[in-house]
């Protein structure tokens, strides 16, 4: 995997991160309204949002709001279709996700039988 590719995921992959970041795709919003949407304690919220800041995809307005920044806006614009791909992907039941005629383990997994 890209270094850059696993450095995002990572970042994303913090616990509260990704869930603050998709809160400001409809727009800027206080440290307090996101505190209530993302359900974090504050603490965390405050350091994942300092790493989103430090990471370029968030900035502060001019009225001290969160937003996100031009980066930010590609980034999303990238996550919006892997979002309805997981949707789509959530709504199959196990058996719909494994294709026909193929295996249900890999070679080198034992049978589960």
């Amino acid at each position: 995997m890209p270094e850059e590719l696993a450095a995002i995921l990572e970042l994303l992959g913090r616990r509260y991160t990704l869930a603050a970041f998709w809160s400001l795709r409809g727009g800027s919003s206080s440290f307090r309204s996101l505190t209530g949407r993302v359900g974090a304690p504050e603490s965390q919220l405050s350091q994942r949002m300092r790493e989103l800041r430090e990471a370029g995809l968030v900035e502060v307005d001019e009225v001290g709001e969160y937003r996100l920044t031009s980066h930010g806006r590609r980034l999303l614009g990238v996550l919006e279709p892997l979002s309805a791909w997981a949707q789509d992907w959530v709504a199959l039941s196990p058996r719909q996700r494994i294709p026909k005629g193929s295996a249900s383990h890999a070679t080198d997994e034992p049978d589960p039988d």
